[in-house]
Order: C-alpha cells, then structure tokens, then sequence
C-alpha cells in the first residue's frame, strides 16, 4: 500500500519538500517481511516496480531505473531523486537529490515563483487565498514570505536533521559549500542517466500564465 502526491498543502503537493515527496508505504508479505518492522531505506517509488518483478520471477528485459526493495542496492543507496515539472496546466521545473542529512533542490525555472496561477491548488487550497492576503499586507514573517515570493533562488540546501521542516536555505553558505557542490554533481549525473531534457522553449512557452501575483488583494480576499 503506498500512498500518493505528498499532502495537498502549501510546500506539499507538487513541490520537492518532504512534505511533497514524502508518502506512506506499508508492504505486506508473509514468511517474506515481519509485521510491525520499520524501514529507514533510501527508497523510491519507482523501486515499486522492480519489486513486483522480482516477486514475481521475471527478469526485465532492458535495465530499470528503480531497485528491489529488499535488495542490496536500495539498502547500500546513498540518494534519491526526485522532479517537478507540468502540473496540471502550471509550467515549472525542478530538481532535487536528497541523502539521509541533506536535500538540494536545484529550481531550473527560478524567475517563476512558487505560487504562479495553478487553477487547482487556487480553488482547493483555502490556505492559498489566506497566506496570498497575508503576504500582500505584509504580515507574513521571513520564513512564511519566502515561499509566496515573486521568484525562487536557483538552489535550496536544507540539512533535513537539524532542520526537517526545510526552512533555512544553506546554498550560500560558505560552510556548506562542499556539501552543495557533491550534491549538485551527484545530480547532475543522473540527470544525465535518465536523459533529462532540462526546460525546452516550447515547455518555457506552454501552460498558464507565469504572471505573479494571480490576482489583486481584493479578489484574494473573496476567497479567504
């Protein structure tokens, strides 16, 4: 049983949070996996698939890109990945690798912001029309503004153990330098390996207005 999207929330759903990667995955197989067993593995969903045909006795006939959950390269990985692009008719992209301490998100559109017109989340996210109205009166703090700004820095570094609810951005610090540098080439390699095509014109082009803010405070203020 694995659940699906990340939470239908603000940072959640359609972003590379951990409250929009994150998704439950319970796993039920008698004389195989103990009850009541917790797993910390470095897992995908895509390793789903290599699961059930390896269950199943099947060899895939070309290499896939996830991984037997019970085998030793999930327990061995160092990364997942994970990526953002078309949702619904909203255009954006991005990228993220993330180890058991730190997650880089790498915002390959970073002139758009994180809140440009999605008519879903607008419809169903009251929050949204709510943290819109705050942010125009200006009674957002930093941490909450920062996501409701006009455009996105181009990398993210969070240290998810000390900061799990990814609030302070570490891509420019000195200190973290190194950090950010393996992270950035690790994903970049396997950018490469899944053939990642980056933005297109035509994707630049596509999809609803990128236009920011979507409306006036006033229309916002209907909708709290």
């Amino acid at each position: 049983l694995v659940g699906d999207n990340g939470q239908c929330h603000i940072r959640g759903k359609q972003f590379l949070y951990d409250s929009g990667l994150h998704v439950p995955l319970i796993t039920r197989w008698p004389g195989h996996i103990q009850p009541g067993q917790v797993c910390d593995d470095m897992v995908m969903t895509i390793d789903i698939c290599a699961t059930i045909l390896q269950v199943a006795g099947i060899t895939p006939p070309y290499a896939l890109h996830g991984k037997p959950l019970d085998g030793e390269d999930v327990k061995k990985r160092k990364y997942v990945f994970g990526a953002r692009d078309k949702m619904d008719d909203t255009h954006d992209a991005m990228r993220c690798i993330r180890s058991k301490q730190f997650k880089l998100i790498h915002n390959l559109m970073p002139e758009r912001a994180y809140c440009q017109l999605n008519e879903y989340k607008e419809k169903r996210y009251p929050v949204l029309a709510l943290m819109n109205v705050m942010n125009m009166k200006g009674e957002l703090n930093p941490a909450q503004a920062a996501f409701m700004a006009a455009s996105k820095p181009e990398c993210e570094l969070f240290d998810i153990q000390k900061d799990p609810h990814e609030i302070k951005n570490l891509a420019d610090s000195p200190e973290y330098a190194e950090v950010k540098a393996e992270l950035l080439k690790e994903l970049n390699l396997w950018r490469k390996s899944v053939n990642d095509q980056g933005v297109t014109d035509e994707f630049r082009k596509g999809g609803s207005s990128s236009k920011y803010p979507t409306k006036s405070l006033e229309d916002w203020e209907k909708d709290v």
